[in-house]
């Protein structure tokens, strides 16, 4: 059996099974049509059309509709919000605020809205309503779809899997849509080729030739499948679960072979989506591959919202508030009907008259009971000049009392079968003060408190499908529009290959809502608008009675205001508030100084600034004055040791004036080389030349005592007896040349001389 022919079979097993309560939704749609409600049973009806006396009136006094559009306005006076709520597995608070805000942006974008009131309604008038969630292309180029929230205005357009018996419908395993779509678009849509042949029954084709119609199926379908399943360790210690592929992708990560803990089988459910006609399978969701496609949720796209419901036999039952209010309803037709028949068909009294006073009068009188005259004249006296009796009419009595008290009865029985009273729908009642007339009020609310409640019940599936769409849907970086809860709208970057699930960068938050379980709540509650209108009620209260909040409550009063300019209002009252409360109002702003602080900030740095140049120039004063008292210290220090080195030299001198008598030319002109190669070798630097010190250079103990000891031993060349006495030790007498010779160098010379050579 091919997937086509099993898909009708199901079909066919749906339509059977539900046979029944589709009946029952046809006849409340006509018994509760806005336009034309078909409220009298078609036997009933029949037989007064047919009536031997004539035909009776049949008229038909709606009362249903307004309990309906009550029913149905609940969903515009509380609107029902949808929430995320992080459930753990790494999931965060700041992340389940962007996706509320993702699926505010879904709901705007889908007119969700609207799609709520048309459920809502269709479960009051038939006890079922129902609402599809699809991916839609929102950037074909990009390949960036989205999902889509609509709702199916005729329930009867739906077959819906009738074993499911949960609320939400999350335990439905299949559901059908149909669709009528005309010659052309069909042609459009599948190719002139498709075969034009509708899908199920053939009633369900409306229209002749080319104004019929061709009705297109979308099939959700649960299927079962195996798969294999990894347990590992992962890097951080913590056990892990998924497929083959993503354990091996998990050790290229860690770097290294991951510890494999088990490996089984598992089996799972997936939700194939395809269209068809009565000819075979139009067309299904293709991959990036071109491979079969499935639905990007793991339920079916179809959510149901009920009425009134049960359980018989294992099996769901419905009805909305025609079925209930039927019978007091056509009752209520019926009484009201009579009441127009007997009014309209009454027999009229005739007129009792003398012949003699309307003698010559006769076509005036013919026509007095259905012309309406100012007068009819009448002759008083006959012939004689007797008096004639006037024309009298007795009354007629018709009892008309038994059809008014049982319309009134119907219309008591009509509101107790629902719950619900004039009263609840602003009519006059005997309750005068407010606190009686708000528990009349709730006590009608609550009496159809369930049909918003299903909504919401429903509502919470609609947003885990939506949840998991977009996550599946959103495989690259991108980002994705969002709306706040006051409708502005914004954008959020959504990575799903991040591993942490939120993190903060300079282009803004970076969330990834694969990483993470998040469950759906749904709240329904007063509107944002009439959220905005009780709190400036609330804060004006609160600044009458105390006068002394005014300032600090004053700016979040005027942002609720509904009037032009209110936000340029709340920010001239944040200005005027006090430092601590505009640092809660508004902590961005508070951020930036204001011009009287930036002012005060500067006077503040302008005298720090003069201080600090002060001490500055203080500090260069002190370096100053040390620098120059170090260059003074090294000039003298400079002064005193060239002072020493030409004594050194001078002392020198003078020895080696003493000492050259006594030597021979070619010790002397020795001499002189090794001097000339000493001073070659280690040549004392110019003053000029020395390197530049911090401070001046301590005179070595050995070079000090050396320069004493030459000053001391300084002889006087005036006075030849000093200069004997001075003479350098071991140095020969001058009267004893041949004495001399054998003598050694002194070594005060500083360097030796060759001994002298035989025969020299």
């Amino acid at each position: 059996m091919d997937d086509f022919q099993e898909a009708q079979e199901l079909y066919e097993d749906a339509m059977n099974a539900t046979r029944e309560q589709r009946q029952q939704i046809e006849e409340d749609l006509r018994f509760s049509d806005p336009s034309n409600p078909q409220q009298w049973d078609e036997a009933v009806k029949r037989s007064r059309e047919l009536d031997p006396g004539g035909a009776r009136p049949c008229l038909v006094m709606d009362h249903v509709g307004q309990y309906v559009a009550n029913v149905a306005g609940q969903v515009t006076k509380s609107p029902p919000a949808i929430h995320t709520v992080p459930v753990g597995s790494g999931a965060d608070v700041k992340v389940s605020e962007q996706l509320d805000g993702m699926l505010r942006h879904i709901e705007y974008a889908s007119r969700a809205q609207a799609a709520y009131g048309i459920a809502l309604t269709s479960s009051a008038r038939t006890g079922v309503g129902y609402l599809v969630v699809r991916p839609e292309y929102v950037d074909r180029a990009l390949g960036y779809q989205e999902p889509r929230i609509s709702a199916v205005a005729d329930p009867l357009r739906v077959v819906f899997d009738p074993w499911s018996v949960q609320l939400d419908g999350s335990d439905a395993t299949f559901g059908y849509l149909l669709t009528a779509v005309s010659q052309r678009e069909f042609e459009r849509k599948y190719g002139a080729k498709a075969e034009k042949k509708s899908f199920g029954s053939e009633r369900q084709s409306c229209g002749e030739g080319e104004r019929q119609s061709i009705i297109v199926a979308e099939q959700w379908y649960k299927e079962e499948k195996t798969r294999q399943i990894s347990i590992w360790t992962g890097a951080d210690g913590e056990d892990q679960a998924g497929s083959e592929d993503e354990y091996w992708a998990a050790c290229q990560a860690a770097g290294a072979q991951l510890p494999l803990q088990r490996v089984y089988k598992d089996k799972y459910e997936c939700v194939k989506w395809r269209t068809m006609s009565g000819a075979g399978i139009l067309e299904t969701p293709k991959n990036k591959d071109s491979s079969e496609g499935l639905y990007p949720a793991d339920s079916i796209g179809i959510v149901p919202v009920y009425g009134y419901w049960g359980i018989e036999n294992g099996v769901m039952r419905y009805c909305g508030i025609p079925r209930r209010a039927m019978n007091p309803q056509r009752a209520y037709n019926y009484h009201k009907s009579e009441l127009l028949a007997y009014m309209g068909s009454a027999p009229k009294a005739p007129w009792i008259v003398p012949a003699r006073s309307i003698a010559g009068l006769e076509t005036l009188w013919d026509r007095a009971s259905l012309d309406s005259r100012a007068y009819l004249p009448y002759h008083d006296v006959d012939e004689r000049g007797q008096p004639i009796a006037a024309p009298s009419r007795p009354n007629v009595s018709v009892n008309l009392q038994n059809h008014a008290v049982g319309a009134s009865d119907a219309l008591h029985d009509l509101e107790a079968s629902i719950g619900m009273y004039q009263a609840n729908l602003g009519a006059p009642s005997n309750e005068s003060s407010g606190v009686a007339i708000d528990a009349r009020k709730q006590q009608g609310e609550a009496s159809t408190s369930h049909f918003p409640q299903q909504l919401a019940f429903s509502l919470g599936q609609v947003g885990r499908i939506a949840v998991q769409m977009s996550t599946k849907l959103i495989d690259t970086k991108r980002q994705q529009r969002i709306m706040g809860i006051d409708a502005k709208p914004g954008t959020v970057t959504i990575d799903p290959e991040q591993k942490e699930a939120m993190r903060d960068t300079d282009e803004g938050i970076v969330i990834n809502p694969n990483v993470g379980d998040y469950d759906v709540r749904v709240v329904v509650g007063s509107s944002f608008s009439t959220q905005r209108s009780q709190a400036q009620t609330a804060l004006g209260e609160v600044m009458r009675t105390n006068p002394d909040l005014t300032p600090a409550i004053a700016p979040l009063w005027a942002r609720n205001l509904d009037i032009p300019h209110a936000d340029k209002l709340a920010q001239v009252l944040t200005a005027m508030a006090p430092p601590a409360v505009q640092a809660i109002l508004d902590p961005e702003t508070n951020k930036t100084p204001k011009p009287e602080q930036l002012m005060q900030q500067m006077k503040q740095m302008e005298e720090s600034l003069k201080e600090a140049l002060k001490h500055a120039h203080d500090a260069q004063a002190e370096a100053d004055e040390a620098m120059e008292q170090v260059h003074n210290r090294r000039e003298e220090n400079e002064a005193k040791e060239r002072e020493l080195n030409i004594k050194a030299y001078d002392a020198e001198t003078k020895r080696l004036q003493l000492t050259s008598a006594a030597m021979t030319p070619e010790q002397i002109q020795l001499m002189v080389a090794q001097t000339v190669e000493s001073m070659l070798s280690n040549p004392t630097p110019l003053p000029s030349e020395q390197p530049q010190a911090a401070e001046p250079v301590a005179m070595q103990p050995e070079h000090q005592e050396q320069i004493e000891q030459v000053q001391q031993e300084e002889p006087d060349p005036n006075d030849p007896s000093q200069m004997d006495a001075q003479a350098p030790p071991g140095m020969p007498d001058q009267q004893d040349p041949a004495e001399m010779q054998t003598q050694s160098n002194p070594p005060s010379a500083g360097f030796s001389l060759p001994e002298p050579q035989p025969g020299a």
